[in-house]
């Protein structure tokens, strides 16, 4: 039975660094669609959150909460694009 718990023990491990993993690329991919939401709305004016709105289908609030994200990664990231990969398995917003 030792060896069986040291298995199930072992996959909790991969299965929980995984999860890590996978979270810290979401929190990238919505730090980048906040950049660019951002990006967007700085070079098409007056009219353009609401174009960004249509276009993705969301609301005034969702669009400031991928803005809010982009912000919150670089406070929490020393400044750092998140277009910056960190991986080479990884190629954020490009």
């Amino acid at each position: 039975m030792g060896d069986l718990m040291t298995g199930v023990l072992e996959a909790r491990q991969r299965y929980q660094r995984a999860r890590a993993e996978a979270a810290e690329h979401v929190d990238r991919y919505r730090a980048c669609l906040g950049l660019a939401i951002r990006e967007a709305r700085a070079a098409g004016g007056p009219g353009a959150q609401t174009s960004v709105m249509s276009a993705l289908k969301l609301s005034r609030e969702q669009v400031r909460a991928f803005e809010q994200a982009y912000t919150d990664w670089l406070r929490d990231h020393d400044g750092e694009d998140p277009r910056t990969p960190v991986a080479a398995e990884l190629t954020a917003c490009v």
